[in-house]
């Protein structure tokens, strides 16, 4: 049961911790897929555990995950700076003075001219189906625009610019797409997770009104791409989000939330919108990073976690786990607990299907 996993193919991101080897009544991936169409799971899906992480080398976008530990450039000529203090590197906006000089700066990758088929090749060496397959694609619509002009003048141009930023996040969903289905061509993605934060730990970046204005359509076209292609879309999203819920919902289509737990309602979001998303969540937000909590403690944060978020508790399939921790003992105690006791629960005749 323990140990770190085995080396894999370059584009196959590998897992902090080996799998948990048992008898399941359904593979993982279809039990997450049930969660994700919105139907009740034999158990708490473990998103982690459940899913294998394909990350291209080819996509340069923003750095991909070999790079983000120095000095480098994407495709569209933004500089990243690496910071020993942080461990990562920042995008340092130099691309754009103001986003009215778009269509006269910004160069677009030619993808034809990459070799997609080798690279989903070498990835499927070492696929198992019994995983769903996903991706994550880096920074979503409003990322790429402060990414390629700094943040501050982003903001600025949300406000004086709104058209002409709408335009823009146009061009680049359209190129999300295409980047996604240059790679679905050769790759059944079961879902994508995209990131695109709109708010800090206070407050969203922005009102609902300014977010009708710009980021709205752009984002309903991308998510629009990618479900054409038969695949889930789950939106990270960080800091306060809950007004932009109902747009999530409602008029996006986001098929589950990858959110800061901590900062947001999610008994109310599971609620009003069950049935129709749901949400990652993980074993007490934070404690399971930390290396205080006893694997009772871990027992018992599992499983108040199912008993509140769980598919026989809320509308809908209940919450996504995220289970992660640093301490090995604490990691499978957690996915341990969460597949028993959710799978217990679960099993009773007033979990309808």
């Amino acid at each position: 049961m323990a140990g770190l996993s085995t080396a894999s193919p370059s584009a196959l991101t590998p897992k902090s911790w080996a799998p948990v080897k048992r008898d399941y009544p359904v593979t993982p991936r279809e039990n997450l897929m049930m969660a994700l169409n919105h139907k009740k799971p034999l158990w708490m899906p473990n998103i982690g555990a459940s899913s294998q992480l394909f990350g291209s080398k080819i996509a340069h976008d923003s750095p991909p995950a070999h790079e983000r530990t120095m000095d480098t450039t994407d495709w569209f000529g933004v500089r990243y700076k690496y910071s020993p203090a942080y461990g990562s590197n920042t995008p340092q906006g130099n691309v754009l003075n103001c986003v009215t000089e778009w269509r006269e700066k910004i160069v677009w990758p030619d993808l034809d001219s990459f070799d997609w088929a080798a690279e989903a090749a070498e990835f499927m060496e070492g696929r198992d189906e019994s995983l769903a397959l996903c991706m994550r694609m880096s920074n979503g619509l409003f990322e790429r625009l402060h990414m390629i002009e700094g943040f501050e003048q982003a903001l600025v141009d949300l406000i004086l610019e709104p058209e002409t930023v709408q335009d823009y996040l146009f061009a680049v969903a359209d190129f999300k797409i295409d980047l996604f289905n240059h790679m679905r061509d050769h790759m059944e993605f079961d879902y994508v997770v995209c990131a695109d934060d709109w708010g800090t730990m206070r407050a969203p970046f922005f009102s609902t009104d300014t977010f009708e204005r710009t980021i709205l359509e752009p984002t309903k076209r991308f998510v629009q791409g990618v479900h054409a292609r038969g695949t889930k879309f789950i939106a990270h999203c960080c800091g306060v989000i809950e007004p932009f819920v109902p747009y999530m919902v409602e008029e996006i289509g986001f098929d589950a939330l990858e959110i800061q737990t901590d900062l947001n309602d999610v008994g109310a979001i599971l609620a009003k919108y069950g049935d129709r998303i749901t949400v990652q969540h993980g074993v007490r937000p934070g404690t399971a990073q930390t290396q205080e909590m006893t694997v009772e403690e871990a027992r018992a944060a599992a499983r108040k976690m199912v008993d509140t978020y769980g598919a026989h508790a809320v509308p809908g399939p209940g919450v996504l786990a995220m289970v992660s921790s640093p301490v090995e003992q604490i990691y499978y105690a957690i996915e341990e607990e969460i597949y028993e006791y959710s799978k217990e629960r679960y099993s009773g005749p007033h979990v309808r299907r």
